[in-house]
C-alpha cells in the first residue's frame, strides 16, 4: 500500500522533551522524517521554544538550544506537558504554555506539510506515549487552531504506531512475533507485537512490559541486556526485532546482539513512532484495505451496525467500525424507525460469523406497528471509555410535531 497523488499523510511523535516529524506521500519509498539541520539526521525536535532577546524573532529546534546557550535567547522546554498543566510561562513577559506551544507545532509543521498547507494533509497522526483523556481532550481542541479539522487527526499511542509500522513492512518479517525495545534512560521496555492468522481481518495486539534498568558498566550493561534479551525470547518464534533509543547507542552491544540477530532481522533507529504514525493514516484512510485490525484497551472491538431497509432488500449498515478509537467516534445520522419502538444494535467481532443483538427500548414512542418515527442518532466516546448513544425523536414538522423524547444508552 503506497500513497496515491493525491495523498499526504503526516506523523508526529509528541513528547514533552522533544519532538519527531515524518511526512509520507507519493513518490517516497517510505515516511520522510524531517530535521531542522539540513543534510543530517537529527530528528529528536526539543520541545521547547526560544525568543530572541534582540528582534523577538520565535526560533526552535537546534537554532532555538544554541540561542539559549549563548544567552541570546528566553527559552522554554517541555511545552506540551506545560500546556496540558496549563502553565504560564515567563520569558520576556508571561504566556500561556498553551499559546507557545502553538508557536513551536506551527514551526514544526512547516517541515512536512504539502505546498497546499494543512488543509490538503489526508491525515495528520499524533502519537503518544501514553492515550490519556487530559491528552485527548486537549490535542482535540488544539489541533484546531492549528487549521485541522476533526477528521484529519488520528490520536494513538506509541503501541499502535508500533503497530502499524509493523504491519506496513515486507510481510515476511512479521510472519511471527515481532519484538521491539526501546531504551531512553529510563530502563528497558519491551513491546511484544503478535497477530492471529486465522481471523479475517488479522486481529494484532501489542503487549509492553517493564524489563529493568540497566548498569553504567558497558560490559555488565551487555550481560545484563542478554540477559532481557532471552528472556523476551524465551518459547517464542520472533521473526524481526527493532532496537530504538539512546540507551542502545555506544557500540557496547556485543552479546546481546548477536543474540537478536541469531535467526532474525534486526534494526536500530530513534524514529520508528513518527514513522510509524505515518503509516497509521495511510491504513485508517484506507481501512476497507487493510488485512488487518489492531485492538488495545481505547478501541472499539466489536463492528456496531444497524439492520435496515432499502426498498424490499435489508442490509445491515455499519455504525462504528472495530479497530476505532473510542476517544474519537462520533457520528450522526437520522433513521426512520417503523415497527416496534425498539432499537436493534448487532455486535459481532471481525473474523466472526456470528453477532449478538442489544435491543433498546424506546420507551414513551407509539407502539402502533404502522406508524414510522423519525429519530435522530447521535454516537460518542465517554471519558468512562464506553460509547454513548443518544436518540431524539423529531416528528414530521407541522404535520406531526415532535414530542420531545429523548432516551440515551450506553453501549
Amino acid at each position: 500500500m503506497k500513497p496515491t497523488k493525491e495523498e499526504w499523510y503526516i506523523g508526529i511523535e509528541a513528547g514533552r522533551q522533544w519532538t519527531q516529524i515524518s511526512c509520507y506521500h507519493a513518490g517516497l519509498a517510505e515516511p520522510e522524517t524531517k530535521s531542522t539541520l539540513a543534510g543530517t539526521e537529527v530528528y529528536q525536535i526539543p520541545t521547547a521554544i526560544c525568543k530572541r532577546k534582540h528582534g523577538g524573532q520565535w526560533c526552535f529546534g537546534e537554532e532555538g538550544r544554541r540561542l539559549a546557550e549563548s544567552g541570546e535567547g528566553y527559552y522554554a522546554a517541555d511545552l506540551l506537558k506545560r500546556a496540558l498543566h496549563k502553565e504560564i510561562v515567563t520569558l520576556d513577559r508571561d504566556y500561556a504554555a498553551q499559546d507557545l506551544l502553538g508557536v513551536f507545532f506551527r514551526k514544526l509543521l512547516r517541515l512536512a506539510v504539502p505546498p497546499k498547507g494543512v488543509r490538503a494533509v489526508t491525515k495528520c497522526v499524533f502519537s503518544l506515549e501514553e492515550v490519556t483523556e487530559e491528552a485527548v481532550l486537549f490535542l482535540q481542541q488544539f489541533v484546531k487552531k492549528l487549521g485541522f479539522t476533526e477528521s484529519q487527526v488520528q490520536i494513538q499511542d506509541h503501541r499502535e504506531s508500533f503497530y502499524a509500522y509493523v504491519v506496513s513492512q515486507d510481510p515476511s518479517l512479521w510472519k511471527h512475533q515481532v519484538l521491539l525495545f526501546e531504551e531512553e534512560g529510563k530502563g528497558v521496555y519491551c513491546r511484544l507485537f503478535s497477530c492471529n492468522p486465522k481471523t479475517s481481518p488479522m486481529i494484532a495486539q501489542v503487549a509492553e512490559a517493564f524489563m529493568g534498568k540497566l548498569p553504567e558498566d558497558e560490559r555488565k550493561r551487555d550481560i545484563e541486556f542478554s540477559l532481557i534479551v532471552k528472556k523476551a525470547l524465551a518459547g517464542r518464534i520472533v521473526t524481526a526485532a527493532y532496537l530504538i533509543g539512546s540507551g542502545f547507542e555506544g557500540g557496547w552491544m556485543d552479546e546481546s546482539l548477536q543474540l537478536i540477530c541469531r535467526n532474525r532481522r534486526a534494526f536500530q533507529g530513534k524514529n520508528l513512532y513518527t514513522k510509524g504514525a505515518c503509516y497509521a493514516g495511510m491504513l485508517l484512510h484506507h481501512k476497507e484495505e487493510a488485512k488487518t485490525v489492531y485492538f488495545c484497551d481505547y478501541k472499539v472491538r466489536e463492528n456496531i451496525m444497524l439492520k435496515a431497509v432499502k426498498g424490499d432488500a435489508e442490509f445491515f449498515f455499519p455504525l462504528i467500525e472495530a479497530g476505532s478509537n473510542r476517544h474519537q467516534v462520533k457520528k450522526d445520522l437520522r433513521i426512520l424507525l417503523e415497527g416496534e419502538p425498539v432499537l436493534e444494535l448487532w455486535m459481532q467481532q471481525p473474523g466472526s460469523r456470528e453477532a449478538r443483538i442489544e435491543s433498546l427500548e424506546l420507551s414513551g414512542l407509539s407502539p402502533d406497528g404502522n406508524e414510522r418515527s423519525r429519530l435522530s442518532f447521535h454516537i460518542s466516546g465517554t471519558e468512562g471509555g464506553s460509547l454513548l448513544l443518544k436518540v431524539r425523536e423529531l416528528g414530521w414538522g407541522k404535520i406531526q410535531p415532535a414530542k420531545g423524547l429523548e432516551w440515551q444508552f450506553e453501549i
